[in-house]
């Protein structure tokens, strides 16, 4: 091949600097490409998950060579110039490229513009994502409070229950006292009746006042 020799890249060869430099002429492309990308101010380990999720959108499967290809034409100038990105994903996006580059482009533009080398979009997304697992735990933690409350209620109800019953029980243990009592006294009180109307019958009947006459005249006796 005439101006190609064992050793020399891609981007040597002078065919395909030709053939960039026609399609360059030919294409059109976004106007955020005018902005130049520092990469040494992009933490492009935290764009590369974005990255990787975008192709997979796209192309409907996770393709590790095209991936691969961005994250290495990322990594390869401090300044990589967009148009020639553009044109080398085109082959494999196709129509989809152009949306694909101008969001990624957008996102590094936006990362170096603020301290952290990370893109505001992605900045966003990871503090919504962080107020959504707040939240998510705020809920959480009312709904385990809820259900404390609820279960010591249910506990509370069961002593309380628990208590009266036992009050209850307590209550007609101590009327089966009284009533035990009250027999008690009763069955005293009837016994002693009746000693007494047993003594009264027998001191009233004529067998016994018989016997104490009987009794008086052997005294008179005895005494003669």
């Amino acid at each position: 091949m005439s101006g190609f020799y064992r050793g020399t890249s891609i981007g040597q060869d002078p065919l395909f600097k030709s053939k960039m430099k026609k399609l360059r002429k030919s294409m059109k492309f976004p106007p955020c490409y005018k902005e130049k990308v520092d990469m040494t101010k992009v933490r492009l380990v935290v764009l590369k998950p974005w990255i990787s999720h975008r192709i997979t959108e796209i192309l409907g499967f996770p393709d590790e060579i095209v991936i691969d290809l961005i994250f290495n034409l990322l990594e390869a100038k401090k300044n990589p110039d967009p148009k020639d990105l553009h044109i080398q994903v085109t082959g494999f996006l196709e129509g989809n490229a152009k949306d694909f580059m101008k969001e990624l482009w957008e996102m590094l533009v936006s990362a170096t513009k603020n301290n952290f080398g990370i893109p505001d979009e992605i900045l966003e997304a990871k503090k919504k994502e962080i107020k959504a697992r707040q939240e998510a735990k705020r809920k959480l933690e009312e709904q385990v409070y809820k259900k404390a409350l609820e279960l010591k209620k249910k506990a509370d109800e069961e002593d309380a229950a628990r208590k009266d019953r036992d009050n209850g029980r307590n209550e007609e243990r101590d009327r089966d006292r009284d009533r035990d009592r009250d027999r008690d006294r009763d069955r005293r009180r009837n016994s002693r009746w009746s000693r007494r109307e047993r003594r009264r019958s027998y001191s009233k009947s004529p067998s016994r006042d018989r016997g104490r006459k009987d009794s008086r005249d052997k005294s008179r006796e005895r005494r003669r």
